[in-house]
């Protein structure tokens, strides 16, 4: 995973370079490989800006929170991100299963409306 880290109208800090870095060690669970991360930190105000854009094979994926710190917004980009990168994981494990395919759907359906009519 190749990190691209910058900084708008605040000073550049490693320690919150590498915060960024442990904390993305949790997406290694979802096995999409993400090929680049680009984390923009900025602050308007008193407000702490993270957005994040990860650019992958499976596709891309964008969050961005504003809050008191720097460490807090990336914690809630970092949970928009999971959610994403799970709902884009239940798409690519269930796209070859055709029980949840959308003619499977169908046919189930007709199948309860011919028993319900048996039955009235």
């Amino acid at each position: 995973m190749k990190f691209n880290v910058k900084f708008k109208s605040i000073d550049h800090s490693i320690a919150l370079v590498d915060y960024v870095q442990q904390r993305f060690e949790k997406l290694s669970k979802f096995e999409m490989k993400p090929l680049t991360v680009h984390v923009t930190f900025s602050e308007e105000r008193h407000n702490c800006i993270a957005q994040i854009y990860i650019q992958g094979m499976q596709g891309k994926f964008r969050a961005s929170h504003s809050s008191d710190s720097f460490h807090i917004s990336v914690d809630f980009c970092l949970k928009k991100i999971e959610r994403q990168l799970e709902r884009e994981k239940s798409r690519v494990k269930s796209h070859h299963h055709y029980s949840h395919s959308a003619e499977a759907q169908l046919e189930e359906l007709a199948v309860q409306e011919d028993r319900a009519k048996d039955v009235a």
